[in-house]
């Protein structure tokens, strides 16, 4: 199976990238690092649709997705408030993709709290 995350699909975030790599050359090649740095290891010399076609290969995603089954009551939300799937009866997501934005620190903590939040209401769906 091969997921295709499309990462770098819109011209923007192609654009983004190439601007992070040419600033972080400008770092690495300042005055003040240029004692330490014997060469760029990647994406070494690439440039134009060389470093597009090195970063559409190289890039990737995290490993702490987050944001793509939204919480709400609007038409594009996913999950109600007790985390239940709208439409699917039975399923609920409890994971990172209910969060609105990634945490700047890990996601497991959020992720324990969302499970166990996602335990009381099962718990209490079952009691009622």
């Amino acid at each position: 199976v091969l997921i295709e995350a499309n990462a770098l699909s819109d011209p923007d975030d192609l654009k983004t990238a190439i601007s992070c790599v040419e600033t972080l050359r400008e770092i690495g090649n300042s005055a003040e690092l240029r004692p330490f740095v014997a060469r760029e290891v990647m994406p070494g010399d690439l440039t134009g649709a060389e470093l597009e076609t090195y970063l559409r290969d190289a890039v990737t995603t995290y490993w702490h997705e987050c944001g793509t089954a939204k919480m709400g009551r609007d038409p594009m939300s996913v999950v109600d408030g007790h985390l239940k799937v709208y439409g699917v009866e039975g399923l609920r997501v409890a994971d990172a993709s209910i969060m609105p934005r990634i945490s700047t620190a890990n996601t497991m903590a959020p992720c324990v709290v969302i499970g166990e939040r996602a335990a009381q209401f099962i718990v209490a769906d079952h009691d009622s």
